[in-house]
């Protein structure tokens, strides 16, 4: 009798186990979901605003030419130099 006892025992055992850890598979699940969910945002606001500054930029840059020319170049400049050591 014992060991139809312990056989059932062993069997809720089992059963109450893997019920834990199929709910612990579901809220990892849920859990990453959101997770890509908040990371696909945050790329689209990142996406969105790099535009933006890129239309910004390009604004000026047709406003002032001679500017950018002169900013760019000493920008390479100075990048060159700092290479160099």
């Amino acid at each position: 009798m014992q060991k139809n006892g312990t056989a059932s025992n062993a069997e809720n055992r089992l059963d109450s186990l893997k019920s834990s850890v199929k709910n612990l598979v579901d809220a990892g699940g849920e859990r990453a979901s959101a997770i890509k969910s908040k990371a696909i945002d945050v790329k689209d606001q990142a996406v969105e605003k790099g535009g933006l500054a890129l239309e910004r930029a390009g604004a000026l840059i047709k406003e002032h030419p001679i500017a950018a020319i002169g900013i760019a170049f000493g920008v390479g400049y100075i990048v060159v130099r700092m290479l160099k050591r």
